[in-house]
């Protein structure tokens, strides 16, 4: 085999190299996808007609997730997958909300978690507000950017398929790409199945295939590490497609060497050193290995440490600090610090609001339905609910508002019925409502003075005089006999016992003023009632005592025929000589 030919390693290590070729090579039929690689981590747009989970279970199933978007570097690598492939639909990413879990207004990701777990951050790309929902999982996907708009985020059911989705793997490390010394073309094999012609950094364990010109057979290099000081590079070393130092400098940067019976070989000049990939060079510093936590930069007699955006350097000049952004104030309301970040936060009843959601507007908990049984009053932060008039709130706490019994505090001169929200006076039978609808006044009748004048009644008439407290300011005055005074006729009863008319009811608008006169004015109605009765079994006994007295006297002064006669009572005859009567 070629591999044989380029490296003159022992045998067993032979073995082992072809026997990892031979099962990459085997493997590597993986699907062609778009991937770009950068830093440690890879990230690959495949097109296929999924739903989230089954899209998830595909990243997963290669080791990784769907691609999250949580800085806007990493939002804006993916867009340049997007445009790079010429994909112009959505694809879905790992930002979802589970069942159960509700909208958060008030947070850059609304409540929403990345497959990948980690900390949410405060970057958010929203083309529009997510649907508020606690029932149902919602997922997100990436909208390519229109003509008319830019890229960003939308949510829509997690069951619903979309033409395409994102997925990101990371990795230790990556290797270059492979160094040719001749003409020729590589094919790269990634660990998660997805082979690509092109890669501008290769993640540990791809496998490299050169189709070099004029060559036997094609020349493989797998991407292994770490090696002595860090890094990742590729073995063989390359560069592969072998050829004279005369063609293209032998594919090195600085020198060729070739010596016989060897394959040519790169070499750097002095103060450089050769890179891992066996064909560049880079210059000798103390950045090789990196002593920095951050990024190292090599300068004139030293090197310098530097730190991503949201972290310090540290006095020792070497590592990096996480910022509090917090101390600058730079949310309205609450702030809290993230690693290399933060997060603003709105208090309840407020919503975010801003370039970054870092001010807040107020909520109108009155816009959304069934927030209060009956009326709703906005304030900053929140809101009341109260009751029309009327109604008052449940005792012990509550929003529900119950009717208020006005007739509780006696709003009526007389009966009183109380109304839902409200409340009525009743007057007696012969009284009219007054204007202000809780007074009563007597109804004239037929050769009455109207109203107004002098309460009294010409004898002749046979009207009852009602009581000076009645007629009192034309209201209803409550007394001892608190109709009228006199025959049963004052309380508009027939003396026939005929049902007695039904009281006037007067309606009166809601007040604070309550009454029970419901059971008193029944109470009315059956005092009546037995009085009408009693009076007429009075009159009906009296009849019949004067019949009976009546008929005796008829009795007693009746006589017979015999009466015109006077009796003689009876005397004894004289007989003479002869015994014979005179």
């Amino acid at each position: 085999m070629a591999i044989a030919r380029l490296l003159p390693l022992p045998l067993p290590l032979v073995l082992v190299v072809v026997v990892v070729v031979a099962v990459a090579v085997r493997g590597s039929g993986g699907e062609d996808a778009e991937v770009v690689c950068a830093g440690t981590a890879c990230y690959s747009l495949h097109r296929a007609e999924l739903g989230w989970s089954g899209a998830q279970e595909r990243c997963r199933h290669n080791g990784g997730n769907l691609a999250p978007a949580g800085s806007p570097a990493e939002a804006e690598r993916l867009r340049e997958l997007l445009a790079a492939a010429g994909w112009p639909g959505p694809a879905w990413i790992g930002l979802s909300l589970s069942r159960g879990r509700c909208v958060q207004p008030q947070e850059p990701l609304r409540g929403f978690a990345w497959a990948a777990g980690g900390e949410p951050g405060n970057y958010s790309a929203w083309l529009s507000e997510p649907a508020v929902t606690c029932l149902s999982s919602r997922c997100v996907s990436l909208r390519p950017a229109e003509p008319s708009g830019t890229a960003g985020w939308a949510d829509g059911p997690c069951r619903a398929p979309l033409p395409a989705f994102l997925c990101k793997f990371s990795f230790r490390g990556m290797c270059g790409p492979l160094p040719l010394a001749g003409p020729g073309r590589v094919s790269y094999a990634t660990p998660f199945g997805v082979r690509s012609p092109r890669l501008a950094a290769a993640p540990f364990g791809t496998l490299a295939e050169a189709d070099c010109e004029g060559g036997e057979g094609p020349a493989f290099a797998l991407c292994k590490g770490p090696l002595e000081g860090g890094g990742f590079a590729w073995h063989p070393p390359g560069p592969l497609c072998p050829a004279a130092c005369a063609h293209r400098n032998g594919g090195c940067q600085h020198r060729c060497l070739e010596a016989p019976g060897e394959p040519p070989r790169c070499a750097c000049r002095p103060g450089y050193a050769l890179a891992p990939d066996m064909a560049s060079c880079l210059p000798e510093d103390a950045c090789r290995p990196n002593p920095c936590q951050g990024t190292c930069r090599t300068r004139p007699g030293g090197f310098e440490c530097g730190c991503e955006a949201g972290y310090a350097l540290a006095p020792d000049g070497r590592r990096c600090l996480d910022v509090d952004e917090c101390l600058a104030g730079p949310c309205q309301h609450e702030c809290r610090n993230t690693a290399g970040s933060f997060v603003c936060l709105c208090r309840p009843g407020y919503r975010p609001t801003g370039p970054g959601g870092r001010h807040c507007r107020d909520e109108d908990e009155c816009a959304r339905p069934g927030v209060c049984p009956q009326l709703c009053l906005n304030v900053p932060g929140s809101f009341h609910c109260a009751c029309r008039p009327g109604y008052q709130h449940q005792p012990g706490g509550g929003d529900a508002c119950l009717d208020v019994d006005e007739c509780l505090r006696n709003p009526c001169p007389g009966p009183c019925r109380n109304l839902p929200g409200g409340f009525e006076c009743l007057c007696p039978p012969g009284f009219l409502p007054e204007g202000d609808g809780r007074g009563c006044r007597a109804a004239p009748t037929a050769g009455e003075e109207p109203a107004g004048a002098p309460d009294s009644a010409p004898p002749s008439t046979g009207i009852p005089r009602t009581t000076g407290a009645l007629r009192t300011a034309g209201v209803l005055r409550t007394t001892a006999a608190p109709w009228t005074t006199g025959a049963p006729q004052t309380l508009g009863i027939p003396v026939g016992g005929a049902t007695p008319p039904a009281p006037t009811a007067v309606r009166s608008a809601p007040g604070p003023e309550h009454s029970a006169d419901g059971p008193r004015l029944l109470l009315y109605y059956i005092l009546g009632s037995l009085v009408a009765i009693l009076l007429v079994l009075a009159f009906a006994l009296v009849l019949l005592a004067c019949r009976r007295r009546a008929a005796k006297r008829e009795k007693r002064t009746a006589k017979s025929a015999a009466d015109n006669y006077c009796w003689v009572p009876e005397q004894p005859e004289s007989r003479g000589a002869g015994g014979e009567r005179r």
